[in-house]
């Protein structure tokens, strides 16, 4: 089986849940847009803030429920308070102009901040992790390797992969770097691996990271769905 379609995309209804939690049959386009730009102020207002999931649950068209699950959630609610209300401003500011500009009620908004206890069970705090470094200008493989070497002291982790692209260290030609350690198994749909991608921001160009995590096998989303 190829590596065409991401890990977590393709167990979603068999061991993984719906990052957005509603459907509705009206103006679904209109919902979507605004799941979208709910996301992208959250990850560019808290870029390197241990932001693992963004999970959007809405029960009626004048509600919805963002759940924010991070390892640092003392980033998000700041000082009494104010970088979660700042947060709040922004998004309702975007997502009531999409409404209004439909002729729909902007929905009334909550936002819930979830610690993380065990972050390096995720790909994305470790895609991060590298994404950091890749910054600073440290050693490619230099990187991979530690990042590793602190996951895999994880029980619950029984391989994973990381792999970086594009003008790594400055190189003149692009080319990728790959590390791994313990199985990934891809093909199997009941493995529970979890994916992530992020664009990482350099002088030399933008590099691209990928982290697989395979943390054994589930066959029920169950868990997930409970937050």
């Amino acid at each position: 089986m190829g590596q065409k379609v991401p890990a977590t995309a393709l167990r979603i209804g068999i061991n993984k849940y719906w990052r957005s939690r509603w459907f509705f049959s009206k103006k679904s386009v209109v919902f979507l847009e605004a799941d979208y730009w709910i996301r992208e102020i959250i990850k560019k207002n808290f870029p390197r803030a241990g932001v693992i999931e963004v999970i959007i649950e809405r029960k009626s068209h004048d509600h919805a429920k963002v759940i924010i699950e991070t390892s640092k959630p003392g980033l998000l609610i700041g000082k009494e308070g104010q970088a979660l209300k700042e947060l709040i401003r922004k998004i309702e500011k975007k997502v009531n102009h999409i409404f209004i500009s439909k002729g729909m009620t902007p929905p009334s908004l909550d936002v819930d901040i979830v610690e993380v206890k065990k972050p390096l069970l995720s790909a994305m705090y470790l895609a991060e992790m590298v994404a950091q470094d890749l910054e600073r200008g440290f050693n490619t493989r230099k990187i991979l390797k530690r990042v590793i070497e602190r996951a895999r002291q994880q029980k619950e982790i029984l391989g994973i992969k990381i792999k970086a692209k594009g003008r790594l260290d400055g190189s003149t030609i692009k080319r990728s770097e790959t590390v791994s350690w313990g199985r990934i198994p891809l093909s199997k749909l009941v493995a529970d691996i979890d994916y992530a991608q992020l664009p990482v921001l350099t002088k030399y160009g933008i590099l691209g990271v990928k982290v697989w995590v395979y943390r054994g096998d589930k066959d029920s989303y169950e868990n997930d769905a409970s937050t």
